[in-house]
């Protein structure tokens, strides 16, 4: 088996098992938020959320590096075999494209009583600035593993066995990108398959997952303070 069967066989595993064990860790993805105990301010329930995107980052993050480097599974397979940490002149442009559209987007969308039933995660009357501190730290951590994953070793595990064929190893990984948004709404899938092809496309044009990191970070951060902006019953305090 050459390193390249065994990379992609490694990204085909933490899609698939490393998926289904982040969803049935991740308990309150079984129940539609809507149907979630709302402005429940108890730790253990903003610690469930925050869990999830723990649960996120080792598993699309963490375990990947782990077998990249720390063992011999790969057969002396490295990232320096994959373009994505490029940055240059075309990655800023997108990057800066991409804050844009999403900025647009989170403004036009936030204040919309279906945004606000999905939005934000956390779920709680109070925000106090240690919350808020904490949230935004774990979606960092969350988005940029799940990038690093997805943008990153997983699109380029097929292209690495797909001969260089970009549409198909694009429709590969978007399909299985697509996967971790199935519970959400129709709407949100949609727009999932449409940004995972974008992601991907811009992935490969400009060698970097910066791109697509840097934009989906600053869509999830902006939906989430806009929506608690929004929402009538949620607060910012300081204590």
């Amino acid at each position: 088996m050459t390193k390249e069967q065994a990379f992609l066989i490694m990204t085909i595993s933490v899609a698939t098992i490393g998926f289904s064990i982040w969803y049935n860790l991740s308990s309150s993805l079984r129940l539609p938020v809507r149907y979630q105990v709302m402005y429940d301010s108890n730790p253990p329930y903003v610690n469930r959320i925050f869990r999830r995107r723990m649960y996120g980052l080792i598993i699309y993050g963490l375990i990947p590096l782990y077998i990249i480097f720390c063992t011999k599974w790969l057969n002396v397979f490295s990232l320096n075999d994959i373009p994505i940490f490029n940055w240059n002149i075309e990655a800023a442009k997108w990057t800066l494209g991409g804050i844009v559209m999403m900025a647009l987007a989170s403004f036009a969308t936030a204040s919309r009583q279906t945004s606000l039933e999905q939005y934000p995660d956390v779920r709680i009357r109070f925000w106090e600035p240690r919350i808020l501190v904490l949230s935004t730290i774990w979606w960092i951590l969350y988005i940029a593993a799940f990038e690093f994953f997805y943008r990153g070793i997983l699109l380029h595990s097929f292209l690495l066995n797909f001969n260089g064929n970009e549409p198909l190893a694009i429709a590969a990984s978007t399909s299985l990108y697509c996967l971790t948004q199935y519970f959400r709404r129709n709407r949100v899938s949609f727009f999932t398959i449409i940004y995972g092809i974008v992601a991907c496309i811009v992935t490969l044009r400009t060698e970097s997952i910066f791109p697509a990191m840097i934009t989906h970070l600053t869509l999830s951060l902006l939906m989430e303070w806009l929506s608690i902006l929004n929402h009538r019953e949620m607060y910012v305090r300081r204590t």
